[in-house]
């Protein structure tokens, strides 16, 4: 059992990095321009990049610590269609995490427009304004950092149970 647990948690690793940059890509796809006149990145498109990757890593070391709790919980278990159970368990909590990380992130979209009524995110990725991306950034990774215990508390029901008998 000890290759399946580092078997399953290397696939669930590798599957949430590449989620994980998935998603990345498809929140920074609308900048046109990421590189500024020199031909090097934009530092406001840097400080928005490293804080997906920061508070994404996080949703995944939290999700990835459940994941090894519900090895251990289907092994001592161990039911008859254990590879179903396995694979429907992480596939729910990987995709509950991400589920966290859109939240968090549209959350810190809709705060930035309370603070500031009109921003146009394209525009101040044009003008390189980074000031702003740092004050983006430093509000998801707060968020999501303040709220990685509660991440966990609510990834713990998707744990499978054990039944124990109750006996006098």
């Amino acid at each position: 059992m000890n290759s399946l647990k580092l078997i399953t948690i290397s696939v669930s690793v590798i599957l949430s990095i590449l989620l994980l940059l998935s998603i990345i890509h498809f929140f920074t796809k609308k900048f046109k321009s990421r590189l500024n006149n020199d031909g090097r990145i934009k530092v406001s498109f840097g400080i928005w990049y490293a804080a997906l990757f920061l508070t994404g890593t996080n949703i995944i070391s939290v999700v990835i610590n459940t994941v090894i709790e519900v090895i251990d919980s289907l092994t001592k278990i161990n039911p008859a269609n254990f590879i179903l159970q396995l694979v429907k368990s992480v596939s729910l909590i990987i995709g509950v995490g991400f589920i966290w990380f859109f939240v968090w992130v549209f959350v810190t979209k809709f705060l930035i427009k309370v603070i500031k009524l009109k921003v146009d995110e394209h525009q101040e990725m044009e003008d390189d304004n980074f000031n702003y991306f740092i004050i983006k950034a430093v509000m998801l990774i707060g968020l999501i950092f303040s709220l990685s215990p509660l991440l966990s508390q609510l990834l713990r029901p998707l744990i499978p149970s054990i039944e124990l008998p109750f006996y006098h």
